[in-house]
């Protein structure tokens, strides 16, 4: 039997880091002892609950009793799922749906969303973060409870069972669910190698119900101290970086190319920043290359997916703005993960060529909870289909290409991978942004479509544009056909380029 991750950090707040800094939110501060007598008194509150025993969701910003919710959820081997804030009605009713949760734990910022998901999922019991009409107060009980002397039992890691949910813009998003492994494969994460270096100091700025949120925990196993934002502002995480010393944050690449373009970074102090983890989508050269003469050497490739965790990690080390070759790669696979490309067939492809990447490891998802068939098409042996496109090299150094249905099918009987034609119209002065995507072109096949976003005082001329991908590439079918100037690119809640709200407006423009 494995050592339960939530038992060991127990042990280690009531032990020796009993007065280390825990977790900061806004004027709170816990040490590592207020957040163990908090996840005491949760659970205490949640034993009571006949509802929690058959699971029990969260819906809440990030703040510290989101963590002691988590923590105690899993000692006591409930089911835990997470609701993301920024997610629909219909998202969020879904995941309840599926996951039969009992209670329904909540902010009273959303006590009017949580009322109505209680209703239509059929939940018995509300608790709530605070005061809140007609709901238990899970926060003031807890900390009514008086001690329990001794360690808190654990149950067995077999019983810890988190629900996440994919962040996919087409359809609904499904709910994944992890086991005990999703937490082995963070413990081991800590060192110069890994996410999180012992006592260091984490800014989290996005929600704590996606997978980027989890890659806080190693901070926390490692007795270090977790910052945390309700949502990103790059102000507000320029000043926080600054104020409270932060050592490490982890942001989509869109959000790091807001923090890139603030005007305060030039005149605020980052000398303590070690680590900026990047990722969840395509990251321009020439935007690495500006990260890394803004920011200096702390640039963190992080590959993962909410199915498996953390892959791929590209070090600060690695990172080396005269070697464009060394800013491509995706890093090698962090300990205890397999990853190969394979061919449609299965078949395992040799370094070089590319194929969809597969991974195994602890972290690799149990399925999704209530489709049963879609998980038997992604995961086979033990193996996860990624659905991404990429190569290995002969360093075993991943190389990201495009998600596999973002490969554009050209007409001609080509394909073309979008971040080809992105980093060349990033390389012109006018586009700031660039999303490169398929259109139907009336047959059996694409035809590529832009949309980029200028920089300022510098109006984008749509045939320049193309002339200039022309140049570059010297390919016809690789050109866009069309081009569209916008003032932002939409992003999804989890902070990517919402190419499906993309393709959509293209196709209401009649593209």
């Amino acid at each position: 039997m494995g050592v339960h991750y939530a038992a060991g950090l127990m042990r280690a707040a009531d032990g020796p880091w009993e007065c280390r800094e825990a977790l900061v939110h806004g004027d709170r501060r816990w040490t590592y002892g207020q957040l163990a007598r908090t996840v005491r008194g949760v659970a205490a509150v949640l034993r009571s609950s006949p509802g929690a025993r058959d699971g029990v969701a969260v819906l809440a910003d990030n703040r510290p009793e989101v963590v002691a919710v988590q923590l105690a959820t899993h000692l006591l081997g409930y089911q835990l799922a997470l609701l993301a804030p920024g997610a629909t009605n219909a998202e969020r009713e879904e995941l309840l749906r599926h996951s039969r949760a009992g209670a329904l734990v909540f902010a009273p910022g959303h006590a009017a969303a949580a009322r109505a998901l209680a209703a239509t999922a059929g939940i018995g019991e509300l608790l709530s973060l605070g005061p809140a009409p007609s709901c238990r107060d899970l926060a003031a009980e807890a900390a009514a409870r008086p001690a329990e002397p001794g360690p808190l039992p654990a149950a067995p890691v077999e019983r810890v069972r988190t629900l996440l949910c994919t962040g996919g813009t087409t359809g609904l998003p499904k709910a994944v669910v992890h086991t005990h492994g999703l937490y082995d494969a963070l413990t081991v994460l800590v060192g110069r190698h890994g996410l999180a270096v012992p006592g260091e100091r984490r800014l989290v700025c996005t929600p704590m119900s996606h997978i980027s949120g989890h890659f806080a925990l190693p901070t926390l196993l490692s007795g270090g101290t977790v910052v945390l934002h309700d949502g990103f502002d790059p102000g507000a995480v320029l000043e926080t970086v600054a104020v409270e010393r932060v050592n490490a944050l982890v942001l989509t690449s869109p959000l790091m190319y807001q923090l890139l373009d603030h005007p305060a970074l030039p005149v605020t102090d980052h000398s303590s920043l070690r680590c900026l983890g990047y990722g969840a989508a395509p990251t321009p050269l020439r935007r690495q290359q500006q990260a890394l003469a803004r920011l200096g050497p702390v640039l963190q490739h992080i590959y993962g997916l909410t199915e498996a965790g953390v892959v791929t990690l590209l070090q600060p080390g690695e990172h080396h703005a005269d070697r464009p070759h060394s800013l491509a790669g995706a890093g090698r696979p962090v300990p205890g993960v397999r990853v190969e490309v394979r061919d449609e067939g299965g078949q395992r492809l040799p370094a070089g060529r590319a194929g969809e990447v597969w991974v195994r490891g602890p972290g690799v998802m149990a399925g999704y909870l209530g489709h049963p068939a879609t998980t038997a098409e992604v995961i086979r042996d033990g193996w996860l289909r990624t659905g991404d496109i990429g190569s290995l090299d002969a360093s075993g150094t991943l190389f990201l290409k495009a998600r596999k249905n973002e490969v554009i099918m050209h007409a001609s009987g080509m394909r073309i991978y979008p971040r080809v034609v992105e980093e060349v119209l990033l390389s012109h002065p006018s586009v700031r942004t660039a999303a490169v995507f398929g259109v139907p072109d009336g047959g059996d096949g694409e035809r590529v479509h832009a949309t980029v976003t200028p920089h300022p005082d510098a109006p984008v001329d749509p045939a320049a544009l193309r002339a200039h991908v022309r140049a570059e590439l010297g390919l016809d079918h690789m050109v866009p056909e069309s081009v569209d100037v916008v003032a932002r690119l939409p992003v999804t809640r989890n902070g990517k380029v919402d190419r499906q709200a993309l393709k959509d407006r293209a196709a209401s423009d009649g593209r």
